[in-house]
């Protein structure tokens, strides 16, 4: 009877072991979303020492001994109107850094032209964002802007608010019409939150930064953000989450539900 109690007892200690020490024995881990398969690949966010550059075309991005980047597939948006069956930009290439206080992501995609001029509603111009759940759990929320009782946390970020292309544009460009200069922006990526369909909510306060550049008729962008915030609107990176990414090609008249989506990706903090 004693050895039974303590091969329990070891049986319990090594659980707890499991739970405390490796990340994908916890629900916080989202580990689980590769084994269920609603996760289409891993994506390891490398720790780095010292400052996470915000601008794309830094060396820092292209250093091959620390980063290996994944590419991540794009798929038609069928699920809500306006449906796109075959979106322009078909997969992205993503890199992630942290440097245990702050967390960068750059994206990467062809894009054969440039759109970041301002319309009559200023909504046809490159776009790239990225969701993330707000509360991790058991399950995940729809890919579908989250819903009620799953608010996710969206980073948007849009060519058109974008400085430099702006200044660039208005120079090649003399009727390109009212410049959103005006509107004074801390960052060309706005931070979001949804609970569905319609539900799309700019947020008091805005934390992420970001940045693109085009050139050789790729997009590269960066979003940078705190790990861990006092914003209760924001996603929390204390444990590896799941993320989803949103391309719109300008040039392709893609805007709103007309876009490219990937499935869920995990995001390891390693």
């Amino acid at each position: 009877l004693i050895f039974l109690n303590n091969d329990y007892l070891l049986f319990e200690t090594l659980l707890l072991l499991c739970f405390v020490a490796i990340s994908g024995c916890s629900p916080n881990s989202m580990e689980f979303c590769l084994e269920s398969g609603e996760c289409d690949l891993a994506v390891n966010v490398v720790k780095v020492s010292g400052d996470i550059p915000i601008d794309p075309n830094n060396s820092f991005w292209d250093n091959a001994d620390q980063f290996s980047p994944q590419t991540v597939e794009l798929n038609p948006q069928m699920i809500t109107n306006p449906k796109w069956p075959d979106p322009s930009v078909k997969s992205v290439k993503i890199r992630g850094a942290q440097n245990g206080s702050e967390i960068g992501l750059l994206l990467e995609w062809d894009d054969s032209s440039l759109e970041n001029k301002i319309e009559v509603s200023a909504t046809h111009t490159d776009q790239a964002a990225l969701m993330f759940p707000l509360n991790s759990g058991d399950e995940l929320p729809s890919i579908t802007m989250g819903s009620e009782n799953e608010i996710v946390n969206i980073w948007q970020w849009r060519a058109i608010w974008e400085p430099p292309l702006l200044a660039k544009s208005r120079s090649s460009n003399r009727n390109l019409g009212a410049s959103v200069l005006g509107n004074i922006r801390r960052s060309p990526v706005e931070d979001l939150t949804a609970a569905g369909f319609s539900t799309l909510t700019t947020q008091e306060e805005q934390n992420v930064l970001g940045r693109g550049t085009w050139q050789d008729e790729t997009w590269r962008v960066v979003f940078k953000r705190n790990l861990v915030n006092s914003d209760n609107a924001d996603t929390q990176f204390k444990y590896p989450t799941v993320m989803a990414i949103a391309v719109w090609n300008g040039g392709n008249r893609e805007r709103n539900g007309q876009k490219g989506i990937s499935n869920w990706v995990l995001l390891r903090l390693l």
